[in-house]
This record gives C-alpha cells, structure tokens and sequence, in this order.
C-alpha cells in the first residue's frame, strides 16, 4: 500500500476552469466594439472627402453578417490610437462597405376565408391525384414495352435451320448489344 502512494502525482490545486459562455460574450462584446470603431472612422473618413455618408442603419447589414473588410482589419488597429495610423489604414484596408438594395415588400395577402382554402387544397389534391395517375401510366407503358422487347428476343434467339441447327446470327447480334450497353 505504501508503494501506491508514491506513485501518485501530488495535488497541485484546482485547475482554472474557463466558463464558455462567458468567454463568448467577451467576444461578441469585442467584435460589436470593433465595428463600430470602423464604422465611426468610415463615416469621419467619408465627412472628410466630402461626400454624404450614408444613414448609418442602411450600411449595416441587417442580418448581422460580418464583411471581408472587416475581418481584413485586425484586432491590432483597436491598440493603434494615433490619428494618423487610423486614417491611413482605414484608407488603404478598408473598402466602402457593400450597399444592400432595400428590401421587396409584397403586399401582403389578405387571409383566405374557409371555402377559399378548401377550393385550393381541393385543386392541389387533384393535381397530386392526376400526376400519380400518369407516373403510373407511364411505368405501365415502360414494363408493356419491356415485355415485347423480351418476347422479341426470345423468339429470334430460339430460331433454329432446317436441319434443326440454331441460327448464330441472332444470338452474336445479342451479345454485341449486351457488350455495347454495359460501355
């Protein structure tokens, strides 16, 4: 027993344990900071050259994606406070970020009373009905004609000479298709 416990590793204390979810916030934090640290130099660079920035809503995306440019942008340009590194960086990295067409609103549909419903879900079930009938058609048709095409065969393969010898000719014309179809 004693031998067992020397070999054991000694306690060194509790192991710092890193909570995900906290750590995740810290991120998103970071990076919403980040964009509007770019977004503010944007506009500042764009006021500069004189043109009419844009609203501020209308360059975001809306879903909340992140560009290229500003993954280009690396963390080390938050660290960088003098005037002159950000302005010029900015202008070299970053490119006017992407305006988005805005959205189609459709009208919207004014809601279906009952009979209305049923008359399209009718028409939808009568459709569904009428292309199953003709799949089925068709799948007849292919197994009609897949069976005479066999009847065909069967009966010039089993063709025999007058002297009762069978016939070669059909039967090489049979391979030569089978080689031809497996190519």
């Amino acid at each position: 027993m004693a031998g067992s416990q020397d070999r054991r590793k000694p306690f060194k204390g509790k192991k710092f344990h890193k909570d995900l979810r906290d750590y995740k916030n810290q991120e998103i934090k970071r990076s919403l900071v980040h964009r509007a640290r770019l977004r503010k130099q944007y506009f500042k660079l764009l006021e500069e050259e004189g043109e009419a920035a844009p609203r501020p809503e209308d360059s975001e995306n809306r879903d909340g994606s992140s560009d290229g440019s500003e993954e280009e942008n690396s963390d080390s340009d938050e660290g960088s406070d003098t005037p002159r590194e950000n302005s010029s960086s900015v202008k070299h990295k970053a490119p006017l970020p992407p305006q988005k067409a805005p959205p189609k609103v459709e009208p919207k549909k004014k809601p279906m009373n009952f009979t209305e419903r049923a008359k399209v879900a009718k028409e939808r079930k009568e459709h569904q009905r009428e292309e199953k009938l003709r799949r089925v058609q068709e799948r007849i048709r292919n197994i009609e004609q897949k069976q005479k095409e066999r009847e065909r065969r069967k009966e010039s393969l089993s063709r025999r000479t007058k002297s009762g010898q069978p016939v070669m000719g059909p039967k090489i014309n049979n391979l030569l298709d089978k080689i031809k179809n497996n190519q």
